[in-house]
């Protein structure tokens, strides 16, 4: 997990591969308080990002995820939410799959789970390797969140 913010992109981009530095560069040029939830093609479906606009819940209420051919970059343009993440191991059971047509796996549990508390303009970038479980309260409060989540397709 690479955890950041808006204004250090162009510090990471010499770091990062070719898609997920397009992905960076998008998330950096383009005004997302205005665009409506949808889904937006960058690259394709090498690149392509999701704007949503959603109310927080529980930690208890939200299935721990992953992706295999996608890695997330994702976005916080407005509100406050707690991400859950930790490594995705042989431990880890797969209660949900929905790998083949939408890219989503759910788990029963998430061990050794840290957390990170995003407030808008925080970024955070998720690799197959990793499970997470996004739009967490933070604290105990719901809070109205749009995030913009890039997906860009594994091996490049």
């Amino acid at each position: 997990m690479i955890f950041t913010d808006l204004s250090k992109i162009n510090d990471l981009l010499p770091y990062m591969s070719l898609r997920i530095g397009k992905a960076l560069a998008y998330l950096r040029d383009t005004n997302f308080e205005s665009l409506p939830n949808g889904e937006y093609e960058v690259e394709g479906r090498e690149i392509f990002a999701r704007v949503n606009t959603y109310e927080t819940e529980p930690k208890e209420e939200k299935k721990p995820e992953s992706h295999i051919k996608y890695i997330d970059v994702q976005f916080l343009v407005s509100g406050t939410e707690c991400i859950g993440f930790c490594p995705l191991t042989d431990k880890n059971k797969i209660v949900e799959d929905y790998a083949e047509k939408q890219d989503l796996l759910f788990y029963e549990k998430a061990y050794d789970e840290n957390y990170v508390n995003m407030k808008a303009g925080d970024i955070a970038i998720f690799f197959p390797w990793e499970i997470h479980r996004p739009g967490c309260n933070v604290g105990s409060e719901q809070t109205q969140v749009k995030k913009v989540v890039v997906k860009v397709k594994n091996g490049g």
